[in-house]
């Protein structure tokens, strides 16, 4: 009989103890789950946020195309991108009042050779008096449609001159002359390239020839269009 009483009370013991087991497991798991989180907590508290890092990222360079109401000989920087990589130019504004315009030109790239009646952004390689790589700006009182009739005439002894129209944003609309053809044999590109833009002015026309080697017409060409970007008549 005492034997019969024994065992439901041993089984009784075995029942308080994994209880009691049991009940420290769950406080344990709590506890690294606790830990975890804390240290959770502490690791997104060190870690600067994606906002906090870029309010201190720099701003970007502003474009020639955005430098307005620069003065004369006034220097800025930019980035363009020449041949797929980006580069930093170092920019100086161009205000000429006796022809009417003003521009933005590379000046470590570039020297400005100012006469009474035009400019001319010579390339620092060159020689200035007989420069292969140039951009000149004149001013002429004739229209536009009389100016470009002429300009193509006088080219065509030495290129297929190509006639196309197209804007600048803050010019208007341009008609440009593509002197990149040999006349003599028009399956090849010729030596010496023109680009021509006549921009149309209320009073006559700006003329701004684009003038380069075969061999730098994508890095000049580049350079010359986002001079060209710039490009504004001053309103008389």
């Amino acid at each position: 009989m005492r034997e019969q009483n024994r065992k439901p009370a041993s089984i009784l013991s075995l029942i308080l103890i994994s209880a009691l087991l049991l009940t420290m497991i769950s406080a344990c798991g709590k506890s690294a789950e606790s830990d975890e989180a804390g240290s959770a907590s502490l690791m997104e508290s060190a870690t600067p946020s994606p906002t906090a890092a870029s309010s201190t990222a720099p701003t970007a360079a502003p474009s020639p195309s955005q430098a307005a109401g620069r003065q004369d000989g006034e220097r800025f920087d930019s980035v363009i991108t020449i041949e797929g990589m980006e580069e930093t130019v170092h920019y100086e504004h161009v205000k000429n009042e006796t022809l009417g315009y003003e521009m933005d030109y590379d000046y470590e790239m570039f020297q400005r050779r100012s006469e009474a009646d035009r400019d001319c952004f010579v390339s620092v390689y060159d020689d200035p008096n007989t420069p292969e790589n140039y951009l000149e700006v004149k001013y002429l009182s004739q229209d536009a449609e009389t100016a470009a009739a002429a300009i193509s005439e006088e080219l065509s002894d030495r290129y297929e001159v190509g006639r196309s129209t197209y804007t600048l944003e803050k010019a208007g609309d341009c008609i440009r002359l593509d002197a990149s053809v040999d006349a003599n044999d028009p399956t090849r590109m010729a030596q010496q390239l023109q680009l021509v833009s006549v921009i149309p002015t209320s009073d006559g026309c700006f003329v701004v020839t684009e003038h380069y080697a075969i061999e730098g017409s994508e890095g000049f060409g580049r350079r010359f269009t986002y001079f060209l970007q710039s490009f504004s008549p001053i309103t008389k």
